[in-house]
């Protein structure tokens, strides 16, 4: 517990209250930020992703995700998504049924809407917290909450590149009058774009930046590149502004099966003598006739067939 207290004041950057869980492998699962997902990847897909953040730290950061969207008649999508954080004495889960609209711009250009609603169950318990003050810290009781929410957002994407915009939550969240708000509970903007630059039949690169902005915060940026072979194994890296290292991997193991892993570490010179790795593993299912991922219709950063 004091180590995860010393890292949380160190690199408030990194800590849990500041904001919502980053993913390093957030092309292969874009649906829990951006509704706008739901049904543009596949006809169907089912995305499982696990992150184990600071995995030599007791109670640290562990998020699971989950997604599932179908392609619909008359150029709808629907999807759900869900994601369930636990730290410390926090425990939270948010799930949302996702809708899309396609609209075709072009021959092999489509513009995605989409929107989001659900909400978020929150759960705390600092009834086992030591308090060091003489009197009653707020903090040392029970909460449990349920706050509904919107969100929306909108994918352009063709053959050689892709645009999102989403804001996942347009609403803050309050969780308890007696208790400071953080960057957690405030609306969270994404902006991202990523090319598919053909090197040769058998090699592409495949450049992507995602930006989020949080109120009083400043920008944060993930800057990332993947070498894709043959569509079918793709090795990358990943740049996090003033956070983190991430090495990358996905591969399509088997027709409609896909597997990607993440290893990120800290890039600050003033944790690196802490073990803070962090592990992110995501497994992809494609059914249906024809499937294909979303390099394959839109390049997105994810291998294909």
């Amino acid at each position: 517990m004091k180590k995860f207290i010393y890292i949380a004041l160190l690199f408030p950057f990194l800590g849990l209250s500041q904001q919502e869980s980053y993913y390093s492998l957030y092309q292969f699962n874009m649906q829990v930020i951006n509704p706008a997902f739901a049904g543009a990847e596949a006809p169907t897909m089912a995305s499982v992703l696990n992150r184990n953040q600071w995995a030599t730290v007791e109670n640290a950061p562990k998020t699971t995700a989950f997604t599932f969207s179908s392609e619909r008649k008359n150029n709808v999508g629907l999807g759900i998504s869900m994601v369930s954080d636990k730290v410390f004495v926090e425990e939270q889960t948010s799930a949302y049924i996702d809708f899309s609209y396609k609209l075709q711009m072009g021959d092999d250009t489509n513009l995605y809407l989409g929107l989001k609603g659900g909400g978020n169950f929150y759960n705390a318990d600092g009834t086992g917290l030591n308090s060091y003050g003489v009197g009653i810290d707020p903090a040392q009781k029970i909460l449990s909450r349920f706050n509904p929410n919107v969100g929306a957002g909108a994918y352009l994407q063709n053959q050689k590149y892709w645009v999102s915009f989403s804001i996942p939550r347009l609403f803050n969240v309050e969780r308890d009058q007696e208790l400071a708000v953080t960057a957690k509970d405030r609306v969270h903007t994404y902006l991202g774009a990523g090319l598919t630059l053909g090197i040769n039949d058998a090699f592409s690169l495949k450049p992507s930046v995602m930006l989020r902005k949080v109120q009083g915060l400043p920008v944060s940026a993930d800057l990332t590149g993947f070498l894709s072979i043959q569509n079918r194994v793709d090795f990358g890296l990943s740049y996090r502004t003033n956070a983190s290292m991430s090495f990358l991997a996905f591969l399509n193991v088997y027709n409609g099966l896909d597997i990607g892993y993440a290893y990120e570490t800290p890039s600050e010179q003033m944790l690196s003598g802490i073990s803070l790795k962090t592990h992110e593993l995501v497994l992809r299912i494609r059914l249906g006739s024809g499937t294909q991922t979303q390099t394959d219709q839109e390049p997105s950063g994810s291998p294909v067939n």
